[in-house]
């Protein structure tokens, strides 16, 4: 139980949820797993915060389970399918014990072993940061950005600090750190930058049920590990107690994905006690080279990779590493890399590359469909992350998406289903691309020069994958396999886009200005509004052909834009 000065995270209300009701709540650990079948998800502060926990319940929830743990990645469906039947018969049963066994490895304020932290931790004149260093949604130097009043700011619960404490050791930002003593690379009070916490690094995907249980289930042994590994993937509560020196075995870490959901980046401790929390101190603490850690590729299962050639140059070996969701652009323009068994194309100068590694998480919802172990038959994909900026010692945005394939699409036999699938989003960038070369037609038309209609182009790109992001997913989740028929399933998609971005281009035409139908264009060079419009029906065919007769389609493949 908590004492006067713990904070026992174990059965004190701390992880945010969202249950079936539609209402918010702090549960504890041990009430988030008695009550999983009826949470629908993690309601924290950020989506950020949300994969930074959801990590954590994995650990948590893996480690419990080893005594179930199957022996070959094609026993994994069948488990998850019997323990989704008994989760409470069995699964509460084993966390409640396990968590029992480390509890006081839980405690927020232990004065030994405090939870993710580090006893003892001080500066030479005893300061301590504001919590602008813990909390990511009030950036240090940006408070205009945050929602909180700067009272509000200046001491928050302990369970509010916990949950921004788990964030903080999976996604904290770059740059110089408190010289706290003792810190073996502490130099003039100050510790140099290290890089971004683990989790930051990753383009973060994992899969979403219905309810946290289900979340829950359908991620564990995504990576399935040998015996001999398995016995070293622990987490920090398993492991000796921290110190400002990096872990003794740090060469031979992460040893599994129980070790990189947990991985402790950062040396931290907290000032305050179970009535609330004021101040931190945050420094480095173990950090790894990923170039230098290539098995990651299959340890870590929650992320998306890619082939570097700067890195293979630097290394002087083929070097992965992972690849970062870009704001603005929607996990479905780049479905090929969350298909199992499809070659990612290789879009570096060399075409001898190698693709990029296959995402695990990405194979496991492979074989969780091909034995029936999605139970409404989709595949619910969810993607997290942050975008840092200068010099990454910052965070600018937050990034997350979420798309739903149909399970059958992931069965090996279903390439040309898979093929389809692919090909629609390059039509429909071949088919923004038309519209976006409208625009800048319409601009040079109405006496725009060539510089300056890169505008008008960015915008209509901006504009069209906005209007098709929608139609695409109920295309995909519903339209794909109701066809019956990969073809005509792209007959009916070519035809959408077609509406879609016809509709756009005659607003873009109804707005131009009265000369642009007599035409300047750039050097004296006439085009009006009727060539720049034609132009883009013969785009338009070319990228979805099947929404014209045949007479009607048209190659522009050697047109030469003006």
């Amino acid at each position: 139980m908590t004492g006067a000065h713990g904070y026992d995270l174990v059965s004190e209300p701390w992880v945010r949820v969202l249950d079936v009701d539609g209402v918010t709540r702090e549960l504890s650990l041990l009430e988030v797993m008695e009550q999983a079948p009826v949470v629908v998800r993690l309601a924290g502060e950020l989506p950020t915060q949300d994969a930074a926990m959801l990590r954590l319940l994995l650990a948590i929830v893996q480690r419990a389970l080893e005594p179930f743990a199957p022996e070959t990645v094609a026993q994994v469906p069948e488990m998850v399918s019997i323990l989704r039947g008994q989760w409470v018969e069995t699964v509460v049963p084993a966390v409640r014990s396990y968590l029992e066994k480390h509890r006081d490895r839980f405690d927020l304020f232990h004065p030994a072993t405090p939870f993710f932290q580090v006893a003892g931790m001080r500066t030479v004149k005893g300061e301590v940061s504001e919590l602008s260093k813990l909390i990511a949604d009030m950036p240090a130097g940006r408070p205009y950005l945050s929602m909180r009043s700067a009272r509000a700011a200046e001491r928050v619960e302990p369970g509010e600090a916990g949950r921004w404490l788990v964030h903080l050791q999976a996604y904290d930002s770059s740059g110089i750190k408190t010289g706290v003593v003792g810190h073996p690379r502490a130099k003039g009070g100050k510790v140099y930058p290290e890089g971004v916490g683990w989790t930051g690094q990753l383009g973060l995907v994992h899969l979403a049920g219905d309810t946290l249980a289900e979340t829950l289930l359908l991620n564990l042994w995504a990576v399935l590990l040998g015996d001999d590994i398995r016995v070293a993937d622990l987490p920090p509560w398993e492991r000796p107690p921290q110190t400002l020196d990096p872990s003794p075995d740090l060469l031979t870490r992460p040893a599994g994905p129980v070790d990189a959901y947990t991985w402790q980046p950062r040396r931290v401790l907290l000032r305050g006690d179970a009535t609330g929390v004021s101040g931190v101190l945050v420094t480095y603490g173990d950090r790894f080279i990923l170039q230098e850690r290539q098995d990651m590729v299959h340890r870590e299962p929650m992320t998306l990779w890619r082939f570097s050639r700067p890195q293979t140059a630097k290394y002087h070996r083929d070097i992965q590493m992972t690849r970062k969701h870009q704001p603005g652009l929607a996990l479905w323009r780049g479905i090929e890399s969350v298909l199992p068994g499809v070659r990612v194309p290789v879009t570096t100068s060399r075409k001898d590359d190698p693709p990029p590694a296959s995402s695990q998480i990405v194979e496991h919802a492979g074989r969780l469909a091909l034995e029936g172990a999605l139970r409404d038959g989709l595949v619910h994909y969810r993607a997290v992350g942050l975008e840092y900026g200068a010099q990454e010692s910052v965070v600018d945005d937050v990034v997350e998406d979420s798309l739903d394939l149909p399970a059958i699409i992931l069965r090996p036999e279903q390439e040309e289903l898979r093929q389809v699938a692919i090909d629609a989003v390059e039509s429909a960038k071949k088919g923004v691309g038309a519209l976006a070369e409208l625009a800048r037609g319409l601009a040079r038309a109405s006496g725009a020069g060539r510089e300056e209609t890169s505008g008008p182009g960015d915008r209509a790109y901006e504009i069209g994958y906005s209007a098709l992001d929608q139609p695409y997913r109920e295309w995909l989740r519903r339209d794909l396999v109701a066809a019956h028929d990969p073809l005509v399933a792209e007959k009916v998609w070519h035809r959408r886009v077609r509406g879609v971005l016809v509709e756009i281009g005659e607003e873009l035409v109804v707005g131009v200005p009265e000369k642009a139908w007599r035409g300047t264009g750039p050097s004296g060079a006439r085009e009006d509004v009727g060539a720049v419009y034609h132009r883009f029906q013969r785009m338009l065919r070319a990228a979805v052909p099947r929404a014209y007769p045949p007479s009607e389609r048209t190659d522009v493949s050697q047109e030469q834009t003006p």
